[in-house]
């Protein structure tokens, strides 16, 4: 009879239902900085890193006619950072986007209007 009572236990313990853990993906940004080149569509976002948190400025200029075409100021967190970029009103040519500070020039590569 005990033999029949831990059976009848065994079965029913192992009869839960397994508990299933959902992991969430992280999140995959596309650096813009680590490439040379890269092309850029309207509201695409880009995302880059920064290692010291204040006031950074986005500069995209045109190296053929040394003009600023597009700058946006922020204030930034550190670690990744992420801004959408805009490009209907921006020529269809290759461009040069930088990272600044007030002071210097933190990181630049080109970028190509689509």
């Amino acid at each position: 009879m005990k033999k029949l009572w831990i059976i009848i236990l065994l079965i029913l313990f192992s009869c839960q239902p397994d508990e299933l853990m959902l992991v969430e993906p992280l999140p995959q940004y596309e650096m813009i900085f680590e490439e040379t080149e890269s092309s850029v569509v309207d509201g695409q976002e880009i995302s880059f890193e920064i290692l010291q948190e204040g006031n950074h400025w986005l500069i995209i200029s045109d190296e053929e006619t040394n003009s600023v075409v597009a700058k946006e100021s922020f204030t930034s967190v550190v670690g990744i950072n992420t801004r959408k970029i805009y490009t209907k009103s921006l020529p269809k040519k290759k461009l040069q986007l930088t990272l600044e500070t007030s002071t210097e020039v933190l990181k630049s590569t080109y970028i190509f209007i689509e």
